[in-house]
This record gives structure tokens, sequence and C-alpha cells, in this order.
């Protein structure tokens, strides 16, 4: 390229419908294959050799902001999470002319040259098999005519969070009306200009909106890394490992099954204990005889023996989970539990398919949890013990 460029990455957002995972740290922080998703952005962009990035923090920002000081951006804080095109506005005074700019829960394969080059105000979009979790995005002759927000169904091009804006962009915000649920939405700022063009971006993508797209990430890229194990990691001869498995440092992997899973830094992995297909994050012990499917597990999280998760409904149907108040369809029918940081469950814990269990929660020893648990509850058993008087003869 021989003009300068600039991006600026919109990572200020809540995360609360990936709760309880976002407990403690913001979504361009979860980890992906046991790196921050906002890595991968970065790394992207340097690719593309971006003259300067700025990264809009708001909620868990302290967090984000520590682990960007040692990198080359500029950290812009949003006082109030107001919307998309709030987000946005926060880099008004940052922004010089052309910008890249790209939602902080994204991951995606295109390398984004061609994306860059182009010299209008451009809206990325991709094809997916049903658009209504996305909004559909109408075309005509590549320009943009609207973005219909989650109503239609079907296969279709939605909008993929990466777009091409010059300066005008902040004067079609300052136009902008609070959407019914009382944010500044950036697409509707889009529908203020004038001439838009869209562009169709190749390869994976997926934006980290519900917890199944999450595990669906981490999965997608166990299968292109295959193998990996981290420094000071001790393996027993026993262990059988299921390929592709990602090990992080300073682990202990006992006479255990991995299978398809990914295992964050100083975990602990016990005899007889099973791990499929599921995300493990650092400093979480699964020590004896646990069972743990399709299923997140959150940091510093400690699985009493014989605890296992059900990841599969008798009656054949997809497993359901509640979001925001809502029963939402995961459309998966293996789907185990979703489990924040800092639980401890006692010995044969049994918990449902779907279930979420919320940071800082202690289950007492032999319950079945079929239903969410909040943050910060301890559990308890209550037993009713009736003894009966024996005549010895």
């Amino acid at each position: 390229m021989g003009y300068s460029l600039q991006a600026v990455i919109l990572a200020a957002g809540k995360g609360e419908r990936l709760r309880p995972l976002t407990d403690n740290k913001p979504k361009a922080l979860l980890p992906l294959a046991n790196r921050p998703l906002i890595d991968y952005l970065l790394e992207k962009l340097e690719k593309l050799k971006i003259d300067e990035i700025a990264v809009v923090v708001g909620y868990g920002e302290d967090k984000l902001s520590e682990h960007l000081k040692e990198k080359n951006v500029k950290i812009i804080k949003q006082k109030e999470q107001l919307g998309t095109a709030h987000v946005l506005y926060q880099a008004k005074n940052f922004v010089k002319d052309k910008f890249l700019a790209i939602y902080g829960d994204l991951f995606f394969e295109d390398d984004l040259k061609d994306f860059v080059e182009l010299n209008k105000t451009t809206v990325g979009i991709v094809e997916v098999e049903d658009v209504s979790a996305f909004g559909k995005v109408e075309i005509s002759n590549c320009r943009l005519v609207a973005i219909k927000e989650k109503s239609e169904s079907g296969r279709g091009f939605v909008n993929s969070g990466i777009y091409l804006f010059y300066p005008d962009i902040f004067d079609a915000i300052e136009k902008t009306e609070l959407s019914e649920r009382g944010e500044y939405e950036l697409t509707d700022s889009i529908m203020k200009l004038k001439d838009v063009e869209v562009k169709k971006l190749s390869g994976y993508w997926r934006d980290i909106g519900y917890p199944w797209d999450y595990l669906d990430i981490n999965l997608y890229l166990l299968n292109k890394i295959g193998f990996s194990v981290g420094e000071n990691t001790e393996m027993w001869n026993n262990a059988t490992i299921r390929k592709p498995v990602i090990i992080g440092s300073n682990c202990t992997i006992k006479n255990c099954v991995l299978d398809n899973c990914i295992i964050g830094d100083n975990c602990v992995i016990g005899e007889f204990s099973v791990v499929k297909r599921s995300v493990v994050m650092r400093n979480t012990n699964v020590p004896h005889l646990n069972y743990v499917a399709d299923s997140i597990i959150g940091e510093n999280v400690n699985l009493g023996a014989g605890t296992k998760i059900a990841n599969l409904k008798f009656n054949g149907t997809s497993v359901k989970v509640n979001i925001k108040d809502k029963r939402i369809d995961s459309r998966k029918m293996k789907f185990g539990a979703i489990i924040g940081d800092n639980v401890k469950t006692g010995i044969n814990v049994s918990i449902y398919p779907g279930v979420k269990i919320g940071s800082n929660t202690w289950i007492d020893s032999e319950i079945l949890v079929r239903k969410d648990i909040s943050n910060n509850v301890y559990l308890k058993l209550k037993q009713n013990i009736e003894e009966e008087a024996k005549k010895l003869v």
C-alpha cells in the first residue's frame, strides 16, 4: 500500500450472552487455542502493515489494557456502553482518513489484503447457512441496500463486522437515534451513508455470540493445529491422547483420556478422567473419574472425584441454553455445561446438558444439577434421614 491506513478494534462490550465465561474478563481476552482472541486480530493487522491501531475498551478495561500495554496500540476508553456506534465514535479524534474497523469478538481467515485496497465505504459480508442469528444483508450490484436485524431465516449474506470507513461515518453516528433496545447501532449509522459497497470475505468466519460459538471456534483451530504440548508438561505413560489435542504449559496429564480437546496452562487431568470436544481453561483440575464432553470449563475450577457432565438428551432433541432470560436453541445434539471461574464441585456431582454454573460457586457432593446456578452460590444437599429402631433378637 502506498498510503497510510489506520485500524480500530471495537472491544468494549460486556459479552453478556457469554456469561459466565465473561464474568471476569472481556470477550477479547477469551482464549482461543490458549491464545487471547485479540492477539489473533492484532496479528492479522500487523501482517497488513497497518500504520496505527486503536483498541476501544470498556467492560474489563483494566485487564485488557494490561494485556495490551506491551503492544503498539492506542487504548481508547468508552465510559458507558451505549452500543456499537457509540463505541466507534470514541475513536473520532484518532482517525485521520480511511480506516479499517473490526468488532473485537470475531475470528476470521480472510487476510483483508484486497479489502483494504478498496476506495469506498465498504461492509464486509459473509455467506452463512442461517441468517436468523445475525441479520440478513440485502445487496444490489455490490451495493448495500439494507441490513435486516435477525428476522428472516435461511441461507444468505450477513454483516461480518468488518468495515472500511471514512471520517464521514462519525457525521452519520451523530445523526443516529437510539434503537428499540436503547443503543446506538452502527448498522443504523451505516444506512445513513450514501453509496456503501459490499465485499464478500473468504474463508472461515465466526463471531463469538454464544458459548457454543466459542466452543466451535476452538475446535476449528484445534483441527488446524493438530497437536501441541507446552513447556514443562508431564504426561504419564498410560495417558491416552486422541488427536487433535492442545495441552498448555506446566500441566500434569495422568492416566486419563484426552480426545479432541484443549487444555490450558497449569492444569491437572487425573486418573480415569475423560475430556473430549471441550475447552478447559488454565489452573483447572479434572482430577479423578471425571467425564467432561462438549463443555467449556473456566479458570481455577476444581471438579470433585466422580463429577460428570452429561452432553446428550434422552429425547433426541437439541440442547437449549438460558441466555439473558431466554431459552436459546444451540442447535447441537451434543452440548455439555458452561462453568465459570473458581467453581468447585464435591464428589459425584452430575450436571445436565446446557447448564450454566456461575463463577465462584461451590456445589456440595452428590448433587444433580438440572438448572443454572448463579454466581457466588454454595449449593448444599439437604437430606432427611429416618432411623427405625430395631428389636434385637
